[in-house]
């Protein structure tokens, strides 16, 4: 790559980098496909994961409440078996508390054997607790009579109230309230209830049970993948009921400074799909959202059986979703890094292959110049060649002609070139040519076509209007610049003189005419003696 010159330097990198364009654009569109091709596959697997996940979910969530919303009429059937109406009427003390005491240990006992209820009571139609069992640190307790309280304004109360009959009301998932403050640790809960109706169909009571919903939060954990995907559980509200990546997001609803912490303001933009898709996914260009409703939808609500019926929707009207932020997923961190690594790699393998591409061009574009060099050129003197100079004799003849131009052709030859040869050397009449060249070089320019027909034999063709207006002027030129001494060897200098012979034209005329009728003036020329012009 050195010693070019400024055209050859300005052929490599034109072809460096074009080259380096097309390998780039080739490389990265392989690479762009199959980049998007694993990062669709990898969407897919995401999408179909996800929603078979949710719907996991969904029926854990169901089958769990489903099963809580049976043992709830169970505990009604209890309250009924019992006749613990009939108990409350009774005036033998005696008999009053062994009757109760026998409902209570019925109580306890399944609440012993279950482990998920907080509490499980049963109340009289003035929302006074006649039984409570309690369950704490793994233990059953019966309340004592003097620590039974009054919940005739609790709203699960007064809405388990308004049920009739084989009616069971669940309501909505919050954190448990004891003496009108949330309780510490959170207790989320969700309380069902159920009216006791007496054998001639008057209500009697309610049975109440206080389900843990920590069991059912940690129930959903148990199903979640990969540590960057954020699992979600909103009511009907937007609210988080559990969001396994913003714990502190829960339940927000009941405190007053966390009213605006809902999934819509979460993800903004995407409020509008999320309030009106059912079942689904959403691909943004952060992630993927899957949504699956759980519990009731509309009026179709999964948890009646039977000839019971859930008399509220709208507590059960939940959603799961999760959403899969590519940024946090291992494998699409390595995929992108990866792939990334492969764009580096197309950019260095891209200038590497241009850059031997290119120089490979630019050694076969000098062998192809020096060829044509050769071909068209004399070798030594570096003016065109007999062949050459015809070929573009003829087609500067064709132009001028057609434009109307004039031309002239001036015939060289270098008198006694003989004698300094044989005095001299062929090495010093190389010189002599070489130094004639230059001359010819000096005086004509770029404009003049330059030849060397053969031995010392020149011809310069003119067709410049610089040229044309005093041809013989530069012919003397040529001559007097000549005709200074020349060093052919240390302290050796030579004079060298020639006899020129011109034809200008201005019409038709073939070159071999114009060729002739110089070849005629030249020799004219040398009939006059040495270093004389002669134009025809």
């Amino acid at each position: 790559m050195k010693n070019l010159t400024i055209a050859e330097y300005k052929f490599f990198f034109v072809r460096f980098t074009l080259i380096f364009l097309l390998l780039l654009t080739v490389f990265m569109s392989i690479f762009y496909f199959d980049s998007q091709s694993d990062l669709e596959r990898r969407k897919s697997n995401i999408q179909v994961q996800q929603k078979a996940l949710l719907v996991g979910k969904k029926n854990y969530i169901q089958v769990v409440i489903g099963s809580v919303v049976r043992e709830t009429a169970l505990l009604s059937d209890i309250a009924i078996n019992h006749e613990i109406f009939r108990v409350m009427a009774l005036e033998n003390k005696a008999e009053k508390a062994l009757l109760l005491a026998r409902f209570s240990e019925a109580l306890k006992s399944v609440s012993q054997r279950k482990e998920i209820y907080d509490q499980m009571r049963y109340l009289d139609l003035e929302g006074n607790e006649v039984v409570r069992v309690n369950f704490n640190d793994g233990r059953a307790l019966i309340v004592q009579p003097n620590g039974l309280q009054q919940k005739r304004h609790r709203y699960y109360f007064k809405e388990a109230a308004k049920l009739q009959h084989k009616g069971i009301y669940i309501s909505p998932l919050d954190l448990n309230i004891e003496h009108g403050v949330i309780e510490v640790p959170y207790k989320p809960m969700i309380r069902l209830s159920a009216p006791v109706f007496d054998k001639k169909g008057n209500k009697q009571g309610i049975v109440i049970i206080n389900y843990l919903a920590k069991y059912l939060m940690e129930g959903l954990g148990l199903f979640n993948l990969n540590g960057g995907t954020n699992y979600m559980l909103v009511n009907s509200d937007g609210y988080f009921l559990y969001n396994n990546l913003h714990p502190e997001k829960e339940f927000a609803f009941m405190f007053t400074d966390k009213k605006d912490q809902t999934i819509y303001q979460q993800f903004p933009e995407l409020e509008v799909q999320i309030q009106a898709m059912q079942s689904g996914q959403i691909e943004t260009s952060k992630g993927v959202m899957t949504i699956e409703s759980v519990g009731a939808v509309g009026r179709v609500n999964p948890y009646c059986f039977q000839e019971y019926h859930v008399t509220e929707n709208n507590s059960t009207a939940w959603k799961l979703i999760s959403f899969v932020a590519f940024d946090k997923r291992g494998d699409f961190i390595k995929a992108i890094e990866h792939h990334q690594t492969l764009v580096y790699i197309a950019i260095i393998l891209s200038l590497v292959l241009s850059y031997w591409f290119a120089r490979y061009q630019l050694k076969e574009h000098i062998n192809n110049q020096r060829i044509n060099v050769l071909a068209h050129h004399d070798g030594l003197t570096g003016l065109v060649n007999r062949m050459a100079f015809v070929n573009q004799a003829n087609l500067m003849l064709e132009s001028c002609m057609h434009d109307e131009k004039s031309a002239c052709l001036l015939y060289i030859d270098l008198d006694d070139f003989k004698p300094i040869n044989d005095q001299y050397g062929h090495a010093t009449g190389d010189k002599v040519l070489i130094h004639m060249a230059s001359i010819m070089r000096k005086v004509f320019g770029k404009q003049a076509l330059l030849a060397r027909l053969g031995g010392d034999e020149f011809a310069v063709l003119l067709s410049s209007a610089k040229h044309l207006e005093s041809p013989e002027q530069y012919a003397a030129s040529l001559q007097q610049l000549l005709g200074c001494p020349f060093e052919v060897a240390p302290d050796t200098y030579i004079h060298i003189h020639s006899s020129i012979g011109g034809c200008c034209f201005n019409g038709e005329i073939t070159l071999e005419e114009l060729m002739h009728q110089a070849d005629m003036a030249m020799y004219q020329a040398k009939r006059k003696g040495k270093n004389q012009t002669c134009f025809i």
